[in-house]
């Protein structure tokens, strides 16, 4: 259930959105077909564009391909059973697909189908031409929302918005999903010309379905360093509160370009907001929500139910 927000102005533009064919009426798909000889395969109607993704130290495979039938531009990601080289590497792989087929949120990237061939396990997704936007725009050409004139915020508070209703939704559905950064977020562009694209999470790989008591286990440490909250560690138990620590130095970095790691901050002590770098986010209240984000401790984190009410989230 999507938690009902003040804000007005961001239902407003997300009105035509809401109503997307990719949400509204998914097309059938079938990723796996038997073949003349018995075998499961990848169904020929799928055909490969290229290689968006491959490599050494990775399971993943991400391919592009196209639905004969439809003309539709999809993602084939497969995950290479050469490259799962453990149990526990097995079990995650299984329950990514578990966790994202289980999930439909017009701010996650649409699941379709899923099927497993002697080689891999195939999942076919959604595909938006903006997945390199956030991965570019800082981590390599360096060019954080504060270089723009009016520091970019309205539109900040936009993509902001639409990670944080992301994120309500998998915590309501009991779902950590533990790898929030710039390459997993995702731009959907065919939007009106008065709308902002709109930002979908993806990538459920390390993600985790909470017990009865709100926590999760992790066998081991995980996630990407830059972002990875203080209490993740091996065989820790952890919240949905993990979310909202990555959550508060993605909107640092793309805020400024940088995380408060670059000025050895320590978690736990102040964050350093140095005036010459925030001045155009002064009285947004932007500053504050990253510190709610940033509590040591995880129960003293703002939520994300309590997020979409956050004052940074107002266009006033």
């Amino acid at each position: 259930m999507e938690t009902e927000s003040p804000h007005e102005e961001f239902k407003v533009k997300r009105k035509r959105s809401l109503q997307s064919p990719d949400l509204a009426s998914p097309i059938s798909h079938c990723i796996c077909v038997t073949s003349p000889e018995g075998k499961t395969i990848i169904n020929p109607r799928y055909e490969i564009l290229s290689t968006i993704y491959d490599q050494p130290a990775s399971p993943s495979r991400i391919l592009l391909v196209k639905d004969t039938e439809t003309d539709a531009i999809l993602i084939l990601k497969q995950l290479l059973k050469c490259k799962i080289l453990s149990h526990a590497q097995n079990i995650s792989a299984l329950r990514e697909i578990e966790i994202h087929q289980s999930i439909r949120h017009l701010n996650i990237v649409t699941f379709y189908d899923s099927g497993e061939t002697e080689d891999a396990y195939n999942l076919l997704l959604e595909y938006l031409p903006g997945y390199l936007y956030f991965t570019d725009r800082i981590e390599v050409n360096n060019k954080p929302f504060n270089l723009k004139p009016d520091g970019g915020v309205q539109k900040l508070k936009s993509f902001s918005y639409d990670v944080i209703q992301g994120l309500e939704y998998l915590h309501s559905q009991g779902i950590i999903h533990l790898d929030l950064k710039p390459g997993n977020l995702l731009l959907y562009t065919d939007v009106d010309e008065d709308e902002y694209p709109l930002v979908k999470i993806c990538d459920f790989g390390l993600s985790r379905k909470v017990d009865e008591t709100g926590y999760a286990l992790i066998e081991k440490k995980c996630g990407t360093d830059k972002y990875v909250p203080p209490e993740v560690n091996d065989g820790a138990r952890i919240s949905p509160a993990a979310d909202m620590w990555s959550l508060g130095l993605l909107l640092h970095n793309l805020a400024v370009g940088y995380t408060p790691h670059a000025m050895k901050w320590t978690p736990g002590q102040p964050i350093p907001f140095h005036k010459r770098h925030w001045p155009k986010y002064e009285g947004t209240g932007l500053k504050e929500f990253i510190e709610a984000c940033l509590r040591l401790k995880p129960e003293e984190r703002i939520t994300s139910r309590d997020a979409l009410l956050h004052p940074w989230l107002s266009f006033n």
